[in-house]
């Protein structure tokens, strides 16, 4: 057992925790992985049973000894709501992103979509909120507690926080992995003026009261920095554990770009599509080796697509895998796909899944906005510059010259730049711990 004395004790309450699975997830296990080694012990308060888009049971090997976990009821309104939308069998599991909502045009899933829009602010997973604030103030009245975390998505976490704050006069770190009010997906939920406003004084009176918020970018920071008392990046990053094993440097028998996690409608691009028809249509060596390798849970926008340019041939769909094999297939990979969702706010997008990808040392095919905050991670980690949603050439380009470097080697290319290394999950911990200590009065 890891010597105690001396730490402070972290309450964290997230939604998602093993056995889900997700870059979330992965967050703070990774965090409360490394900060006992600065001087921070934790209490993990999560639902008993939440509704999760994925499962990955080996992720519960994961969680530090020592780590104490308090699991709670929660009322979950997902079950109904498949019922409702003839989705019965998903049990109470939910959508990636909503995307069960976007384009569903019959009355019952109009009427389910209001519902869902306007009576669950900030989201439908507010029913877990009344049973985490239970079960925090008990621990909190029995336990020496010096810092609150809550972490959202969902973003109805924080209201924890909020509460138990203000009841405990502790201070509050509200960790933001998403926007709040200018997520994505709200663009395409029928919300009323109303909702929008009621959301929009939930996420001010959260970034007002917390003592420390924590974002994944630039440009989150500059969303909340105006209401904030204190806004900080923490970005997400690689567990080198997970990369512990030798890099494989054998090369495949095919030039395999791979996606690994979920692929939305958001991140449905003609031009890729267009490029790879052209590819295996104009150069037959192209196309005897060529394969773009899908794993995780596809979109049916994506599909279509596929089918469209008729690439059935050249693509292969996997299904979900579990995380330390999702790291093999990126290291086993000629090449990784990147795209950034093509939303209005995709500028300030860095998904989870960068920072593993440059762990990986796998050149990369990144799609996206040049400007935004995942081009600055590129260009800073010296990978190959974003290319844009419409640069039907720049990405033939690149991915003819990433074939031929393929070709031309007998062992698989890596990238031999170790910038990256700046976002060892190690690292974070330390830095976090410095604000915290901050907050906390040393």
């Amino acid at each position: 057992m890891a010597n105690n004395k001396g730490r402070k004790r972290i309450l964290l309450f997230t939604y998602y925790w093993p056995p889900a699975s997700s870059p979330g997830v992965q967050r703070w296990l990774k965090l409360v992985k490394f900060l006992p080694e600065f001087g921070w012990n934790s209490t993990i308060i999560t639902p008993k049973n939440g509704s999760y888009p994925n499962i990955d049971d080996t992720m519960i090997s994961d969680i530090p000894e020592g780590v104490d976990e308090i699991k709670t009821r929660t009322i979950e309104p997902f079950r109904l709501f498949n019922i409702l939308t003839g989705q019965s069998k998903r049990g109470k599991s939910s959508s990636v992103g909503m995307s069960d909502l976007k384009g569903n045009k019959s009355l019952i899933k109009t009427i389910s979509a209001h519902i869902r829009a306007n009576w669950f602010i900030p989201d439908a997973r507010k029913g877990w909120v009344p049973f985490a604030i239970k079960a925090g103030a008990s621990y909190i009245k029995n336990n020496k507690v010096d810092l609150i975390i809550t972490t959202g998505p969902p973003h109805s976490s924080h209201l924890i926080g909020l509460k138990l704050s203000k009841q405990f006069n502790l201070p509050w770190v509200a960790d933001l992995r998403d926007p709040w009010t200018n997520i994505y997906y709200n663009t395409f939920l029928p919300r009323t003026k109303s909702t929008l406003n009621k959301d929009y004084q939930l996420e001010s009176s959260v970034m007002e009261r917390a003592s420390l918020v924590t974002v994944v970018s630039d440009g989150m920071k500059e969303e909340f920095q105006d209401r904030a008392r204190k806004v900080i990046v923490l970005p997400n990053g690689y567990d080198s554990d997970d990369f512990a094993q030798t890099l494989s440097l054998s090369k495949s028998d095919n030039f395999v770009l791979s996606y690994i996690g979920n692929l939305k409608e958001n991140q449905n691009f003609p031009t890729f599509w267009e490029a790879i028809s052209d590819l295996v249509k104009e150069d037959d060596v192209f196309r005897k080796y060529f394969q773009l390798q899908l794993t995780g849970n596809i979109a049916d926008a994506i599909k279509q697509s596929i089918s469209f340019y008729k690439l059935e041939k050249w693509v292969k769909q996997n299904d979900f895998v579990q995380h330390l094999e999702a790291v093999n297939l990126m290291q086993q990979s000629a090449a990784l796909y990147f795209p950034i969702p093509q939303t209005n706010n995709n500028k300030k997008i860095i998904t989870g899944k960068i920072f593993e990808y440059l762990a990986s040392q796998t050149p990369l095919v990144s799609i996206g906005p040049k400007n935004g905050n995942a081009a600055t991670i590129l260009r800073d980690c010296g990978r190959s510059p974003m290319i844009d949603y419409h640069d039907k050439s720049g990405i033939k380009l690149h991915l003819k010259q990433l074939f031929g470097e393929w070709l031309e080697h007998s062992e698989k290319v890596l990238v031999k730049n170790q910038t990256h290394k700046k976002f060892s999950r190690k690292g974070l911990a330390n830095s976090l711990s410095k604000h915290l200590q901050e907050i906390t009065h040393g």
